[in-house]
């Protein structure tokens, strides 16, 4: 067996890397979940409407439904001529029978309209029945008196979906939105994908648990950022992410922590052992455990370090388990997640859209650095003079340096081959999660 130490980096590039990430997907057996439990999940099958909605034309409105040739007006005046209402409909209980001339229901929005209706009337254009019980006058706006108009505030049967209509292919993601939709389709259950299982694995013998101050003085220890934070991106991905598990520089507790993931998890995620030194053995224990590596070091800034490979199935008939591995440096670590694990997580979900929003900012400052590299930059956007924001860095960019994250709405991307992105030229920034707010609308 070649070990670790041995090889050389591949040093590949950003998409390159990006690319093999993403083609971790693992056909799993869909599931037919309840709506209530399919929300974040990719549809695992094409989704047709079995209905058409609305079934018939309704009321977009509160008033009268009637036929518009029937509200006519004597010369001069601003008030129609009666026309007998016979009754109410509501939604959910359609009028019987059909409306004769000069004939008119009150309805309420959302009712479907009586067959011979084909205007609605707000009742706020009306007398409401005032002038005589059980007659209705319309009442003109202007002096012309217009008349009502065939169509005004009826929603057209099928305005929503046709039978047959797609509503969804498969890769979507069930959003909010697209929740609503298949909702109104009165259907229970939707096929999706099931949520990966991610196991995270900190190591370092630095490290201790957040919120210990005391433990922290002298700077000899560094409190472990990465398990609080890393598990809610993996959640915002769409996947389930099992409790964080962190282990010193211990090759035999390494072995454990990656022995009871690779049963349980889709994907693995370590943090720290990534390079070559004495202490970074996270690499020799996945050789010892039969790692099949496919990429180690990747030209990016920050989070080189970064790597990529297989662990064999824990029984007989499993398929390896993928292993990514991150850097230590929790910046590093948190930029790499975000732009190669989100990714890998989503395709690994069946979810066609993989990777983070991307807007175009104005670059308040210099972007530069090596060209070879894909450098990320993490900014901050305030508006501009011009319709894109500005982005402007957030912080110190050193990779040690959290508050550049804290700060930060995005990863400005610098790509591979450019060398600089210069002070009012457009720059593509990855938007973080959770960033949807403004101060202004």
């Amino acid at each position: 067996m070649v070990r670790f130490e041995t090889l050389e980096p591949d040093w590949l590039s950003f998409p390159e890397a990006l690319r093999r990430v993403c083609s971790l997907a693992v056909e799993r057996p869909p599931v037919e979940a309840p709506l209530s439990e399919s929300l974040g999940l990719a549809l695992a099958e094409r989704v047709v409407a079995r209905l058409t909605l609305p079934p018939g034309p309704t009321s977009h409105m509160d008033g009268y439904a009637l036929r518009a040739a029937d509200v006519t007006f004597p010369p001069g005046s601003r008030t129609s001529e009666p026309i007998g209402v016979l009754g109410a409909v509501q939604p959910g209980s359609p009028w019987e029978g059909t409306l004769a001339r000069a004939e008119a229901v009150r309805i309420m929005t959302g009712a479907l309209l009586p067959e011979g209706a084909d205007t609605i009337v707000p009742v706020e254009d009306t007398d409401r029945e005032h002038t005589a019980p059980g007659q209705v006058r319309v009442r003109g706006r202007k002096a012309t008196s217009e008349p009502a108009r065939r169509g005004r505030y009826v929603r057209p049967a099928g305005e929503e979906m046709q039978a047959g209509d797609i509503l969804a292919d498969r890769g979507a993601t069930v959003t909010p939105h697209l929740l609503t939709l298949l909702a109104a389709t009165g259907e229970p259950r939707v096929p999706v994908h099931p949520p990966p299982r991610i196991a995270l694995i900190v190591t370092g013998d630095e490290l201790v648990d957040a919120g210990d101050p005391k433990a922290l003085r002298g700077g000899i220890r560094r409190a472990d950022i990465i398990s609080p934070t890393l598990p809610p991106l993996i959640e915002d991905a769409g996947a389930v992410a099992l409790a964080p598990v962190r282990v010193g520089d211990d090759e035999r507790e390494i072995a454990a922590a990656l022995g009871e993931a690779s049963s349980r998890a889709d994907l693995i995620i370590t943090t720290g052992g990534a390079s070559m030194g004495e202490a970074d053995l996270v690499k020799r224990v996945l050789d010892d455990l039969g790692y099949d590596l496919d990429f180690w070091r990747v030209l990016m800034r920050p989070g080189s370090p970064v790597s990529l490979g297989r662990l064999p199935g824990t029984a007989a008939g499993c398929p390896p388990v993928p292993v990514l591995g991150l850097p230590g440096n929790p910046v590093s670590a948190v930029v790499t997640f975000l732009t190669l694990g989100y990714p890998a997580i989503r395709a690994l979900g069946g979810h066609v859209r993989h990777h983070l929003p991307i807007l175009h900012a104005v670059a308040a400052c210099e972007f530069g650095g090596p060209g070879r590299l894909t450098r990320f930059f993490r900014v901050r956007l305030e508006p501009g003079s011009s319709s894109l924001p500005t982005a402007r860095l957030s912080a110190d960019q050193g990779s040690g340096v959290i508050r550049s994250m804290a700060l930060a709405d995005g990863l400005a991307c610098v790509r591979a081959g450019t060398a600089t992105v210069e002070p009012g030229k457009q720059i593509a920034v990855l938007l973080l999660p959770h960033i949807a707010w403004s101060t202004a609308p």
